[in-house]
């Protein structure tokens, strides 16, 4: 059978005369995603849809595989039929046995581009339902709440019947909206700002902090799992990891124990925010998430910003933490963020940390160590890795 996948996209409509090049930037990451993942499939448009369309025995993963891409807002598994009621309800029944569909109620919702196509849309959704219910689909029809809409389609280079729906991920075409760079760890929180970022377009870089001996060699190899559950979204990606080793070191011989992390996560603002410059990236982005934890107060917060040159984006800085592992489950990070890993930052914590920490008091924290040196030691060691 040959299946269609009805790509629908929702923002990319309100962009006016700029609509073509979301449109044309959704395409080419369609595009990218089905080769990657070696489906023989092709791509097709019209009137504001897009179809891919594939010859195999079952849809298989192809559905979910672009349900994942950013800017498309559902994906309905159909078929292409003949603009009749006769061919939409029979290729449609056929549908449902394929995949296995058996609902236990159901309603017919129809769409008419086609204006030259004689039945209106009500009359039309009316008509195959009567067929499906005399040629096999023994459920009963419920307009308010059907468990399966089957769902008519017809257009100018044809009609469609589907009877699945699936969500898509929203927000705009990866690589519409610049480069960020994002301080990756191994946690669950750093790999959703990222991909929460690529959903509104933009292209990332992470930024990975190694602080060997302080931790594995195997943290070093996590995150690189993680970096590359990211850059399945994009065309390429480069982690950069750097030797945090020199800061940590520092640190534990300089810096007044209970502005350990604050002092730390300004470093790593320093440091990602050099790599960001050379990168040409625009903004930095953390997992920061309010309150989480003893550094992510309002008051740490703004003494880590402090020492930006350039925006922060905290794409979760209000998330509850259950949306944050609902996300990391859909986009397949959470089962590698929960592996056991040594992170600079939870090795590092004090007995008793500093909650509100004062601006002041973070910049007499760090003037015994050498910030201008260990920033330039950190950013001349620094490994890339490409995907």
């Amino acid at each position: 059978m040959e299946f269609v996948y009805i790509i629908r996209f929702g923002e990319i409509w309100i962009k006016g005369k700029n609509r073509r090049f979301f449109e044309k930037a959704l395409e080419q990451n369609i595009r990218r995603t089905l080769k990657r993942a070696g489906r023989n499939a092709r791509l097709e448009s019209e009137r504001g849809r897009l179809y891919v369309l594939e010859s195999s025995e079952t849809p298989g993963e192809t559905p979910a595989l672009l349900s994942r891409i950013p800017g498309i807002v559902s994906v309905a598994v159909g078929v292409r039929c003949e603009k009749s009621v006769k061919s939409l309800a029979e290729n449609g029944l056929a549908l449902m046995q394929t995949m296995g569909v058996v609902p236990v109620s159901f309603k017919v919702e129809s769409k008419r581009a086609d204006k030259t196509f004689p039945i209106p849309s009500p009359q039309l959704s009316r008509e195959v339902a009567e067929y499906l219910l005399t040629h096999g689909l023994d459920v009963p029809v419920d307009v308010h709440h059907p468990e399966m809409v089957f769902g008519v389609e017809i257009q100018q280079q044809g009609a469609y019947a589907f009877c699945r729906t699936l969500r898509g991920a929203g927000g705009l075409p990866t690589g519409v909206s610049g480069k960020v760079a994002v301080l990756l760890s191994g946690g669950i929180d750093s790999p959703v700002a990222g991909y929460r970022m690529q959903k509104r377009g933009a292209t990332v870089e992470p930024v990975y902090f190694h602080g060997f001996p302080f931790t594995s060699d195997m943290v070093k190899d996590k995150v690189a799992r993680l970096a590359e559950k990211l850059a399945f979204y994009q065309e390429s990606m480069t982690l950069h990891i750097v030797n945090f080793t020199p800061v940590l070191t520092a640190l534990k011989q300089h810096c007044p124990e209970r502005f350990t992390i604050i002092v730390m996560r300004r470093f790593m603002i320093r440091i990602a925010a050099e790599i960001a410059k050379k990168s040409g990236c625009r903004a930095l982005v953390t997992g920061d998430n309010l309150g989480q934890v003893a550094s992510q107060t309002l008051d740490n917060l703004e003494c880590v910003t402090d020492v930006s040159p350039m925006m922060i984006l905290r794409p979760l800085l209000s998330f509850d933490k259950f949306d944050i592992i609902e996300q990391a489950r859909k986009i397949g990070t959470y089962e590698i963020s929960i592996e056991p890993h040594e992170d600079c930052c939870a090795l590092f914590v004090p007995k008793f940390p500093e909650i509100y920490g004062k601006l002041e008091e973070a910049r007499g924290a760090e003037t015994e160590m050498d910030i201008d040196g260990l920033v330039a030691e950190c950013t001349a060691m620094v490994e890339q890795v490409n995907f």
